[in-house]
């Protein structure tokens, strides 16, 4: 019987279009960041004296450089690398749409930040914003929407990190056209509401088979959530920590069946998280070491019942690809 030798590790790494945990890979997604963030300070260099057209510029070149790079990687086949800097071209994006409307008289200040501008604020205390604020909103839209244009010209899914935040803003900034005074609450609760809808989409998006771009908006949503919770429990106590539990039994119930370790991470941490809050009151400080041990055992012995399971606990509501 003839047998196939595996491509090696090397080829693979350039040539498939779904990461791993792989040293290259690291390297590739750090060095994006890490880069962007160095052109970020190159743009915040730039003179205050005409701030508005050399933002613009620089962020231009940077997004066609980016642009330029990412085309001659995907076409030589490096689909990986070539995807992650497509996507981190979009954060250049609300640069240099707010550094045209600085030009054009549609805002006013500065669009990037500078070392004197930061000292301020430093310095004084910031002045609270009132209303509808139509400036980071256009800002916002405009990052959405040119990361569905990446995603539609690359199909790179690491692109809907910056879609979701973007997206998430959105719904924050237009509170105020709603309520023009929201309070804190009402924004937790806007925040807990779109979780849940980005929640929502990435499940929809598993049943789609289109895992990946599920992947992100369920990371978005689980840290909208447990920020909304986060707030909930510090301000009602009890009654909060109560939900926590019940959210984080029904996200592990959800990773087993959807195969998602992120799902897996905040379901373990919303019913880590109470039982290490309560575990002092009830057991003292030398109970508790011992009943946090039990906890762990239990986690890993679930573990161990989800691996003998294999198949026949997991994967029903994800649609497989055809």
């Amino acid at each position: 019987m003839e047998t196939t030798e595996p491509p090696p590790a090397e080829t693979v790494s350039k040539t498939a279009a779904a990461p791993v945990l792989d040293t290259q890979n690291v390297l590739w997604y750090f060095g994006a960041l890490a880069g962007t963030g160095a052109s970020f300070a190159v743009v915040a260099q730039v003179s205050g004296a005409a701030r508005g057209l050399w933002i613009l510029l620089a962020s231009l070149a940077f997004i066609a450089a980016y642009a330029l790079a990412a085309t001659l990687l995907i076409r030589s086949g490096w689909l990986i690398p070539g995807g992650v800097i497509a996507a981190t071209a979009v954060t250049f994006v609300p640069l240099a749409v707010a550094a045209f409307e600085v030009l054009v008289g549609l805002a006013s200040g500065n669009p990037a930040p500078t070392s004197e501008s930061i000292v301020a604020v430093e310095e004084q205390q910031p002045p609270v914003a009132h209303g509808f604020d139509w400036h980071g909103f256009s800002l916002a839209v405009a990052t959405v929407a040119a990361g569905l244009a990446v995603y539609w010209l690359t199909r790179y899914s690491y692109v809907f990190l910056w879609v979701a935040i973007a997206t998430l803003l959105v719904v924050e900034l237009f509170v105020p056209a709603v309520d023009s005074s929201p309070s804190t609450e009402t924004r937790v609760d806007v925040l807990f509401g779109t979780g849940l809808a980005f929640v929502a989409i990435g499940l929809y998006a598993d049943w789609r088979a289109a895992r990946r771009e599920a992947f992100w908006w369920h990371l978005v949503g689980l840290w909208a959530l447990t920020l909304g919770f986060s707030y909930h429990v510090a301000v009602h106590s009890s009654p909060g920590w109560i939900f926590v539990v019940a959210a984080g039994i029904v996200a592990l119930g959800l990773s087993i069946e959807l195969r998602r370790a992120s799902f897996a991470f905040f379901g373990l941490l919303g019913i880590y998280s109470p039982f290490v809050h309560y575990s002092d009151d009830w057991f003292g400080n030398l109970g508790i070491a011992f009943a946090l041990a039990v906890l762990g055992f239990a986690i890993l012995a679930v573990g161990i019942s989800v691996q003998q399971s294999g198949g026949r606990l997991s994967g029903r509501l994800a649609r497989p690809a055809v």
